[in-house]
């Protein structure tokens, strides 16, 4: 039996198709055994194609036609370790970063290096941070692992794209003086007063905002002078951004048992004096808990963003009227800010990653102390008398 040939008289092997247009396909069955059909401009690129679909299909790979998008929708319906609530920030986060972009639609047969290097430079060129353009990096990366290891692409092309942008600009603490400026505008604002008492208790305590403001009286020990740090207040879950409730610690070492200074004793001692029954009067709950020492008039816990925007406003009011600028203020930023001052005072490494809840020191140094240059000089002096 004569094979069939092309118009060039070359010989076309099975599946091989020349087309009226003089181009080329090839039709074969899949892993699946599904009938697909692939197309070429010239017999040479076919083959090349038909070659690599072979080889696909030998080490047991399949073609998919599943896009990123659709890879990372079946990334988190597998993944049944998640917690509603971080779900919902990774779909959140997911479709503002890289659901609606022009990668998101790409089929992972089709994605290559090229692809990740050219959409992480146009984030960065955008002003996209690196430390965003690394949380971005961990999808991208995580589906596509995810694809390797089901056999659906030949390696993962994301792994080492990610380099560019892997170091992260630490978060400046605050110093001595801009701490003092700040709380006396705060203290000479005409409301806010709970909002000062959080930023009090942030700055004198490393405890996370969601861990200052899911605190209930049954976690101050004011006898003993200790702060029993068990959950944290969360706003939103799989199927509400402002639905309230109380989840545990972000990590296992965040559960822990943070001893109160003179100034956190008398600031719980007097807020129990005074607010104590008003946490209490609405039975205001949020997952069985009650009683918060810092709460609305309703008594339930106050948000990480009005937080957030009351330092924004103080902030904006002093610098319109003073020359010496205070810097943008967050609430993180005061756990930084008592790291350092734990730092400059020489506490013991092991206990300052147990009050704030660390599993390692390096976490704590390399991301959340700041060296000021007054305390340097400080030090540099001290320790030369000492030569002298």
């Amino acid at each position: 039996m004569e094979r069939r040939k092309d118009n060039k008289g070359k010989v076309l092997n099975k599946g091989e198709t020349q087309r009226k247009d003089g181009t080329y396909m090839y039709r074969y069955y899949d892993a699946h055994k599904e009938r697909k059909t692939i197309y070429a401009p010239t017999l040479n690129e076919l083959r090349i194609k038909e070659k690599e679909i072979n080889k696909d299909i030998l080490q047991g790979i399949y073609t998919t036609d599943m896009t990123l998008n659709q890879m990372f929708d079946r990334y988190l319906e597998q993944n049944v370790n998640i917690k509603p609530r971080t779900k919902f920030k990774y779909r959140t986060e997911y479709d503002r970063w890289i659901g609606n972009s022009w990668i998101g639609k790409y089929k992972l047969n089709q994605l290559v290096k090229s692809d990740i290097v050219l959409f992480y430079k146009e984030l960065s060129e955008k002003g996209y941070s690196n430390g965003t353009i690394k949380c971005i990096h961990k999808y991208i990366n995580g589906i596509l692992e995810m694809a390797f290891e089901d056999d659906m692409i030949r390696r993962n092309f994301a792994k080492k794209c990610i380099d560019p942008y892997k170091k992260i600009s630490t978060r400046t603490a605050l110093t001595k003086r801009e701490t003092d400026l700040f709380l006396t505008a705060c203290e000479n604002a005409r409301w806010g007063y709970n909002y000062l008492l959080g930023f009090k208790l942030m700055l004198l305590t490393g405890l996370r905002v969601g861990e200052m403001t899911g605190l209930t009286w049954n976690d101050i020990d004011l006898k003993n002078r200790t702060i029993n740090v068990d959950h944290q207040f969360i706003q939103g879950d799989d199927k509400s951004r402002t639905s309230y409730h109380i989840d545990a610690t972000k990590t296992t070492n965040g559960k822990r048992k943070v001893p109160m200074s003179d100034d956190v004793y008398e600031l719980l001692k007097e807020l129990k004096e005074t607010t104590y029954f008003d946490s209490l009067k609405f039975n205001s709950c949020v997952d069985g808990y009650k009683g918060f020492v810092l709460h609305t008039r309703s008594g339930l816990p106050i948000l990480t963003a009005r937080f957030n925007e009351y330092a924004h406003k103080i902030v904006n009011e002093y610098n319109t009227n003073h020359e010496e600028k205070l810097p943008n203020i967050t609430c993180h930023i005061c756990r930084h800010t008592f790291c350092t001052r734990m730092a400059e005072l020489n506490m013991n490494p092991n206990a300052l990653i147990k009050i704030v809840g660390h599993a390692s020191y390096k976490t704590t140094e390399n991301v959340y102390i700041s060296v000021e240059d007054d305390f340097v000089n400080e030090e540099f002096f001290r320790v030369m008398r000492g030569i002298g």
